[in-house]
């Protein structure tokens, strides 16, 4: 290829731009380089960090003792992201190999940077897979798998490029399209918005925007090809196992949500993969939609190679507060009782820390990490499930007052514990290997609303778009109150939504650290062998905490909101520190914030 030429595809309306100097020659990423990442600490080649999610740096020539005199390396600006839109959102971070970096700007352009001088990115290739530009720009991940960059676009479309030269390989359209297993309602609004994720030799892709009536699911692809090697359902038809879960008269099962809209890990020994489901639709409605809704709001383990899926833990049946369980199921090995175990963990959406044996989905114990929760009194120390769980119910009570139903007021109704938007979402955790404390940020705080009735329009399927509740099944006001003062036991920012920073002992079940802040939380963390715990603000700052105590080390304000997460990585020996800092303003008195797309890169 002539890298001073612009290659245009016209059938696939795709174009590669490539510059003319001499990209590095790329070392294949196999299946062993991915499942032994943590064997090349320099590099970053996975969006977690490895495949078992731990975004855990072994560097340590940045610690506590020397992070004061941490500066700006470089920055390369990501103005692309920006062309025709009023501004893109990258919740996800680069990835490294070799002192060679990887982005997506959230609109469609793939990068390919040198950054092995140490002062400065050269671009080495772009890659354009022309996004519309009325589709919204946001990404939250891709893969580097054997020489290919490959990534599920917002527009549905998954893609891949070469990584020498920057050509596009394969196309494929992968969400809006029918299928032999589609429920055929609302196919128009699936899409990608999680990150793409590359284990056991295939690329995983999901549909994540189940709140729009769509049926989540998550597929295989050949990497070579892109062909469909597999798709699992987090919604079952009736006539599948889990599908009398749905106890509606209307087929509620085919908008029933579930969306998969962060990224999976990965146990190559058990070839599990391992992910978490979004909530119910309509989120606030369960009357809509009776039953105990599987497999909405939980975890699965998936065999790579077919789709299987092995076990699956729900956290909360017939759930109606927003408390999908997106959120990343790490893994990790400790003893439990004297017996060596393999471990998923999450941080819960709905305010515990759960923890599961990953070859069999067994509840091994929980612990809570948010300040307050008010929607049930505990969980069952044998099953993990609520205590108030009643398995002859096809609607759940769980404790009355905070379990909100149609005709009530907002004067009926008492305020939930944690937020809907906390404590974790989607924000990556980090675990700590050899100190066995994990790490995570998000919001915390307090909610209530008014259930509006959800209307379907025939026995057939669909929601009432026009009139009820709609996909939400409320009145479209949670900010009425937000945790008042008069919630026993709230803590004193339950007034309102605000960020919050919490480390918690893995080993012990318990939180030891935390740390508040007024602006929340909309990126992920990153430990590192030197104490340190890195993040971005959506306010704009890059933030490095201490490891034990979470006190504030340093900061940096990048001028622009930032939903990214900090990344480590080394080149010739020495250590940096990169963050792409984007996203929308946090609001408050920072709601005029400037939106940008900067990559910034620190280092001593």
């Amino acid at each position: 290829m002539n890298r001073k030429r612009i290659l245009v595809t016209l059938g696939g309306a795709l174009m590669a731009s490539a510059f003319a100097m001499p990209a590095m020659a790329e070392s294949p990423l196999t299946e062993d380089r991915i499942a032994n990442a943590d064997s090349e600490p320099q590099n970053w080649l996975l969006t977690l960090g490895n495949a078992w999610g731990h975004r855990y740096s072994q560097l340590d020539e940045i610690n506590a003792g020397n992070v004061g005199d941490l500066r700006v390396a470089f920055t390369f600006p990501i103005s692309s992201a920006f062309s025709g839109r009023d501004g893109s959102t990258i919740d996800t971070n680069p990835l490294v190999d070799e002192g060679i970096m990887y982005f997506e700007d959230g609109a469609g352009l793939f990068y390919k940077v040198d950054v092995s001088s140490g002062t400065g990115a050269r671009l080495v290739w772009t890659a354009d897979a022309t996004v519309a530009k009325d589709v919204g720009g946001q990404t939250r991940g891709f893969a580097l798998v054997d020489n290919l960059m490959v990534k599920c676009m917002s527009d549905g479309r998954t893609v891949a490029v070469d990584r020498d030269s920057g050509e596009f390989v394969w196309d494929v359209q992968r969400m809006g399209i029918d299928h032999p297993g589609s429920a055929g309602i609302n196919l128009a609004s699936e899409s990608c918005t999680g990150g793409t994720a590359a284990y056991g030799g295939h690329v995983l892709v999901a549909n994540g925007v189940g709140d729009a009536g769509t049926r989540g699911f998550l597929e295989a692809l050949d990497s070579e090809t892109g062909e469909e090697l597999w798709r699992w359902y987090a919604v079952p038809a009736p006539d599948e196992p889990g599908g009398e879960t749905w106890a509606d008269d209307h087929n509620a099962w085919k908008t029933g949500g579930a969306g998969l809209w962060t990224v999976g890990t990965y146990d190559p020994d058990l070839r599990l993969t391992y992910w978490g489901t979004a909530n119910p639709v309509p989120m606030f409605d369960p009357e809509f939609r009776p039953g105990d809704n599987l497999y909405t709001d939980s975890a699965v383990a998936l065999n790579v190679d077919t789709g299987e899926l092995v076990w699956y833990f729900q956290y909360v049946p017939n759930e109606s507060w927003d408390y999908d369980e997106n959120g990343v199921h790490f893994l990790l090995n400790r003893n439990v009782d004297g017996a060596d175990r393999n471990i998923v963990a999450h941080f819960a959406r709905n305010g515990y820390v759960y923890q599961f044996d990953r070859g069999t989905g067994e509840f091994l114990g929980n612990g809570q990490y948010v300040e307050l929760i008010t929607w049930t009194s505990g969980l069952d120390p044998k099953t993990g499930l609520p205590v108030e769980f009643n398995p002859d119910l096809q609607l759940q009570e769980y404790i009355p007052e905070t379990r909100w139903h149609r005709g009530e007021t907002y004067e009926d109704n008492a305020t939930v514990c944690p937020t809907l938007t906390g404590g974790v979402r989607w924000q990556y955790p980090a675990y700590n290997s050899d100190t066995g404390i994990a790490y995570a940020v998000g919001s915390d705080g307090c909610f209530v609303v008014e259930v509006v009735a959800t209307i379907a329009p025939s026995p057939d399927g669909g929601i009432d778009l026009q009139d009820g509740g709609g996909l939400y099944g409320f009145d479209g006001d949670f900010g009425a109150r937000l945790g008042p003062e008069s919630v026993e036991g709230a803590p004193d920012q339950a007034g309102r939504w605000y960020g919050a920073m919490w480390a918690y002992d893995i080993n012990g079940n318990a939180l030891v650290a935390n740390y508040a802040r007024d602006y929340v939380y909309n990126s992920g963390v990153t430990a590192t062998a030197g104490g340190l715990v890195l993040t971005s603000t959506q306010d704009g700052l890059l933030m490095i905490h201490d490891g034990s105590t979470l006190d504030v080390l340093y900061e940096f304000d990048m001028g622009v909101p930032s939903r990214g997460t900090p990344i480590s990585y080394a080149v010739n020996g020495k250590q940096y520190i990169a963050v792409i800092a984007s996203g929308p303003a946090p609001g408050g008195d920072r709601a005029n914030m400037p939106r940008g797309a900067m990559l910034y890169v620190f280092s001593l």
